[in-house]
């Protein structure tokens, strides 16, 4: 009894976020006034509000479930027979989830009002696909990977179309449905690939016994590591590398990884703005987690996996040539946030590799590890920020604000919406002060301390490719003239205060990270990651010139913590 308490109570956040979507749906049903949304947006934030507090006694975790998940760990917490977990990891993504529904449901209702749209089921399904984004993150079997995952992508499926009087939405739908479903189906297959090797590495006596699922990832992990070296090494396995291909070409298209991403152009063009905003974030942060949890395993030398990492490699690359050298030929805003959206992905998937790439260092992967949640926290916010601009510039009644010869001449008529684009504009370029400079510079830096050095350098001239269509957006704000017909109708509204809070934390975020990532272990990893500029041996915990030794752990953070990855002390 007490064990299903603790479960419970460490997964409260999904929980909470759920019940609050069944009850947005029990409130609507008695709603009579259209003006009564209101009461059913703030129910949404309260249950947000619950659950992003529910996550915040995990902040403090420095356990990263996914990179040494020994059975005899007993540092690491498991939930639900060790099927899920809460860490530090986790508990800021989850974080990251409530904020990106609070952010897209606020900047949502003067949309609905002009398409004239139900409130209820709209807000409903954007926190049922939260709480299915939250429990992928806290995964830590493939199989509650998979029931999260289809939360999600259902609550995704709807909300593409839900603009029901619109062929562009109807069509985005149908598209984003189909290819989900194959998606999904090789999602699964993969996952019986992987139980079918894990099993057979088990039942062949390499090991000893392995409490646990063989779609577990302390069970994957514990058999690639019993393995290593020997005749049965699982990450030669034929059939295990298969497992892991499909599941990376289910996780690829949530992530938009090329060749996975041919949906995402349409899909975006046709999805409402804000649905469009929240399935870059929530989509992504899903995904990439399992990928983190998925691949670190590999990060021990001698498991084996490079078949796995060389194919991750030539993803990398064409994911972010692609993404930056189709978004330039755009005109429309959200076709080429489509494609911007491939590149980031790109950018991501670097510190994926790094972090799952075998270094002298455990704290490596680490460090590469928490630059991903740190990226994609940025990410959401530059999304969210520049789809809630189109929403807010738009006219009653018409197609969101989407067209960028629309946006000429926008620092005349209101230079503060001119302002609040432009932060957001070179946040996604990577222009220093932004959050988007700090999260590229780590997740370059961290690959080139795991020794991949030429994909650093590779993804930093793929990523100057992108200054071209960004800034093309900032100069036709200031440097062009506006047509007769190109005026904004420029509403005061929440997406104005969506769009203008987005701006706000990607600068401070950019400039004083450690002002929000306080309380986590990824605002240390990130401070010693940039101190291991002047001084690279701090990254293999040599002592600081002087004698000073080590930096101390923070308060809160225990002398007897979880171990980082690869067993280096944190």
């Amino acid at each position: 009894m007490t064990e299903t308490l603790e479960n419970l109570q460490a997964l409260l956040a999904p929980l909470v976020v759920l019940i609050c979507g069944m009850l947005v749906l029990l409130l609507d049903l008695r709603r009579k006034a259209f003006a009564e949304r209101k009461s059913l947006a703030l129910t949404c934030f309260v249950g947000l509000a619950l659950g992003a507090f529910a996550t915040l006694p995990g902040l403090g975790a420095a356990a990263l479930s996914g990179i040494k998940l020994q059975a005899a760990d007993q540092s690491l917490t498991r939930l639900f027979g060790g099927g899920m977990t809460v860490d530090g990891f986790s508990s800021l993504l989850s974080l990251t989830l409530c904020l990106v529904a609070a952010l897209t449901i606020g900047m949502s209702g003067r949309y609905l009002e002009d398409k004239k749209l139900p409130f209820g089921e709209f807000y409903a399904l954007v926190l049922f696909a939260t709480a299915g984004a939250m429990v992928m993150v806290s995964a830590l079997d493939l199989v509650n990977v998979f029931v999260g995952l289809e939360v999600l992508s259902v609550a995704l499926y709807i909300l593409a179309g839900y603009a029901r009087r619109e062929l562009r939405s109807e069509e985005s739908a149908v598209k984003y449905f189909l290819l989900g479903a194959f998606a999904s189906g090789f999602l699964l297959y993969g996952i019986a690939l992987v139980y079918g090797a894990v099993g057979i590495a088990v039942r062949s006596g390499a090991l000893g016994s392995i409490p646990g699922s063989f779609t577990s990832l302390i069970t994957l992990t514990e058999a690639l590591h019993g393995t290593a070296g020997t005749e049965a090494a699982l990450g030669h396995s034929p059939l295990f590398l298969a497992g892991i291909a499909l599941i990376l070409v289910g996780l690829g298209f949530k992530a938009s990884l090329v060749p996975f991403h041919s949906y995402a152009p349409d899909v975006y063009q046709g999805a409402p703005a804000p649905i469009a905003a929240f399935m870059s974030a929530a989509a992504k942060i899903g995904a990439f987690v399992v990928l983190v949890r998925l691949l670190m395993p590999f990060a021990e030398p001698g498991v084996g996996g490079e078949v796995v990492r060389n194919a991750l490699v030539g993803i990398a690359v064409a994911t972010m040539l692609v993404g930056n050298i189709l978004a330039i030929r755009q005109t429309n805003l959200k076709r080429m946030l489509a494609y911007s959206s491939v590149a980031h992905a790109g950018y991501l998937l670097v510190g994926v590799i790094a972090a799952s790439t075998p270094s002298a260092s455990g704290r490596i992967s680490a460090l590469a590890a928490d630059s991903v949640g740190f990226y994609l926290l940025a990410y959401s916010l530059m999304n969210l920020g520049i789809f809630a601009v189109t929403v807010w510039l738009g006219r009653s009644g018409e197609e969101e604000f989407c067209e960028i010869g629309r946006f000429a001449g926008l620092a005349r008529r209101n230079p503060a919406a001119a302002a609040v684009v432009t932060i957001l504009m070179l946040s996604l370029a990577g222009i220093p002060l932004t959050a988007g400079f700090l999260g590229k510079f780590y997740l370059f830096y961290a690959a080139m301390q795991a020794g991949l050095v030429w994909l650093a350098a590779v993804g930093l001239v793929i990523s100057v490719i992108g200054l071209v269509y960004y800034l093309n957006l900032v100069v036709q704000m200031y440097f062009r003239e506006p047509a007769d017909d190109t005026n904004p109708e420029l509403r005061a509204g929440a997406a104005k205060n969506v769009a203008v809070v987005c701006a706000v934390l990607l600068l401070v975020l950019g400039i004083l990270p450690s002002g929000i990532l306080g309380p986590t272990r990824i605002t240390d990893n990130l401070q010693l990651m940039g101190a291991t500029i002047t001084d690279p041996g701090m990254a293999a915990g040599r002592p600081r010139p002087g004698g000073g030794g080590p930096a101390a752990p923070r308060p809160g953070n225990a002398p007897n913590a979880a171990p980082a990855p690869g067993g280096a002390p944190q």
